[in-house]
């Protein structure tokens, strides 16, 4: 198979899947070692494709990306990152990222793609057994997350929610 070609069904793969790919599972699948994976998925970031990077595998961001997004900066503990990312999921959110400002290197923004508390689940599931602090740690508990919203009422609602529990920061 060229690489075009299997580029091609690496797109036809992602596209046709509602959960994150493995980069391990796509190479078996393609005959190719992870790392081919890994320098394809590169090549179709660089030609427009956008395919994002998850703990859990590559997915296609949705073509139907709502037009309805807000950044909100909260702060907290880390025993309460699952109860954060559930008040934006309950009330209708897809978080798309988190984002600190870090003070030498400057933003930095991870995607995270959780749109269901079983997405939440497993990062907070990765997130322990990978023994890694997460990004909030280097900013003094402070950081953002992009969210998206079939309308503008929900980004509202997710406000007045993160308000209530204390995480919001003005």
């Amino acid at each position: 198979m060229t690489g075009e070609t299997r580029r091609t069904k690496i797109i036809e793969l992602l596209s046709n899947s509602s959960c994150p790919l493995a980069g391990d599972k796509l190479a078996e699948q393609l005959g190719v070692s992870r790392q081919v994976i890994v320098q394809d998925i590169a090549l179709l970031r660089a030609a427009n494709y956008m395919i994002m990077s998850t703990n859990r595998g590559y997915l296609m961001y949705p073509q139907h990306t709502s037009s309805y997004s807000r950044i909100f900066t909260v702060s907290h503990t880390t025993d309460q990152i699952a109860d954060e990312l559930y008040t934006i999921i309950d009330c209708g959110g897809h978080v798309r990222n988190v984002i600190i400002e870090h003070n030498i290197y400057g933003s930095i923004t991870a995607s995270l793609n959780l749109s269901s508390r079983r997405d939440v689940d497993a990062f907070i599931d990765k997130l322990k057994s990978s023994n890694s602090a997460p990004l909030k740690e280097l900013s003094n508990n402070i950081h953002s997350h992009t969210v998206d919203a079939d309308n503008n009422e929900t980004l509202d609602l997710i406000e007045q929610s993160l308000v209530q529990k204390g995480y919001f920061i003005s």
